[in-house]
């Protein structure tokens, strides 16, 4: 199987997902709630700091009433004593200030003084607040207080508190990602390992394997149905085989009967030719030497017509059996049809043992055949070629082997000529 680009688990890249939608939703809600934290303690400090204000209001209508500025100032320094006020200041109705107190490092500004205001306002300037509270007696505006506050304490207060903050979120998304993982990897250890299953069914073609079903949900599904297709693979696979072996030995009978005589379960002539072809266009030179046996039964057609075909065929079987009986595992006995017979002997050491054998040919198919009580009159002709003396073809070796079988008939039957160029003659 190819190898396959290394890619990120299933797990991982839903960790990944799921894990990136957490961070987004936790720095939302984070985000969130800073500012409204934020604008919860802003507006706590000036809730405070108007109450304050309200008594402060109360304690100073006299004062300002009978214009007693002293007792003003007192009354102010008290409260501007605090760290957060850095200004405080008493008006009248017309604008003018009756009793002030400021931080030695504040400087006011114009828009500090605007116009007396009818009801509590804050003004909101980066890390300062200005409160106006109007001053009143008996429903009747008599001036107003104007206080400024540093929010720098509660800004560093702030930070102080959101840093804890993320610190806490930073700890429970750590926690959160590794629960999440975990958890992950176990409800998917059912899909992790119906892949793997797959990945190796796919490397061994080992179709017999099955995956465990672990929970009876969408992957038990899936697992269930994974397993049957398996099953069905193997059963296909398995009648392809055996299809398959049905073919190769129907192609072998085939080829065995394209190459075989189906009397005798000789090899026939087309077995004969290919042999020939191969030891005439033998690579190796000089040739090795080779005989070549062309066989007539003498008196065959006379068994035919007085004892019946059914003797005749047994006949020539027995024939094949004789001659098999002698000969070696490396020679090639061939029923070329009728009573015609070819002996192919490869790789002899020299024509003296060819003929040696042509003349044991002859001695056992002499001794009496007996079909069916019966002795068979037949006898035999045998005409011997030789590769490469006498031919170096297919074609002609058994064309020079037949005419020495002809010499042998002429020559009264029943025995073997060795081909010669006046034997042709």
């Amino acid at each position: 199987m190819s190898e396959l680009m290394p890619t990120m688990s299933l797990v991982k890249r839903l960790t990944q997902l799921n894990l990136s939608v957490m961070a987004s939703s936790m720095l939302l809600v984070f985000a969130l709630t800073t500012i409204l934290l934020w604008y919860v303690v802003r507006d706590r400090q000036a809730e405070t700091a108007e109450i304050n204000l309200a008594q402060l209001a109360h304690n100073v209508v006299p004062m300002l009433v009978f214009n007693d500025v002293d007792t003003a100032n007192n009354e102010l320094s008290l409260v501007g004593n605090r760290k957060e006020v850095l200004f405080i200041a008493l008006r009248k109705t017309n604008g003018e200030v009756f009793s002030e107190y400021a931080e030695p490092s504040f400087v006011p500004s114009s828009e500090l003084y605007q116009q007396l205001p009818v009801r509590p306002r804050r003004v909101y300037d980066g890390v300062r607040m200005r409160l106006y509270y109007p001053v009143a007696i008996k429903g009747k505006v008599e001036g107003d207080l104007i206080m400024v506050l540093d929010l720098t304490g509660i800004v560093y207060w702030f930070l102080r508190l959101t840093l804890m903050l993320a610190l806490l979120i930073t700890v429970l998304f750590t926690l959160s990602a590794f629960m999440l993982s975990r958890v992950q990897r176990k409800a998917l250890t059912p899909l992790l390992s119906l892949s793997e299953l797959a990945q190796r069914v796919s490397k061994e073609h080992n179709f017999q394997l099955r995956a465990k079903v672990i929970r009876n949900d969408e992957i038990g599904i899936l697992t269930r149905s994974f397993n049957e297709l398996l099953k069905r693979v193997d059963i296909s696979q398995a009648e392809l085989r055996q299809q398959l072996e049905q073919e190769q030995l129907q192609g072998q009978q085939l080829k065995q009967m394209v190459l075989t005589d189906p009397l005798t379960n000789l090899p026939n002539r087309v077995a004969l030719n290919k042999m020939l072809k191969k030891i005439t266009n033998e690579s190796s030179y000089p040739n090795p030497l080779s005989c070549l046996m062309f066989i007539d039964l003498d008196n065959f057609k006379y068994v035919n017509d007085n004892f019946g075909h059914d003797a005749g065929d047994e006949t020539l079987i027995e024939v094949g059996v004789r001659i098999s009986s002698i000969i070696r595992s490396d020679d090639l006995l061939c029923r070329l049809g009728g009573d015609e017979f070819a002996l192919l002997l490869p790789n002899i050491e020299s024509t003296d043992n060819a003929e040696r054998l042509a003349e044991r040919v002859v001695s056992i198919i002499n001794r009496p055949i007996i079909i069916k009580d019966t002795i068979m009159p037949i006898g035999i002709s045998i005409g011997l070629a030789y590769t490469p003396n006498d031919a170096s073809s297919a074609m002609d070796l058994l064309n020079c082997a037949d005419d020495a079988m002809y010499a042998a008939k002429r020559a009264g039957k029943n025995n073997f000529k060795v081909y010669s160029k006046k034997v042709s003659a």
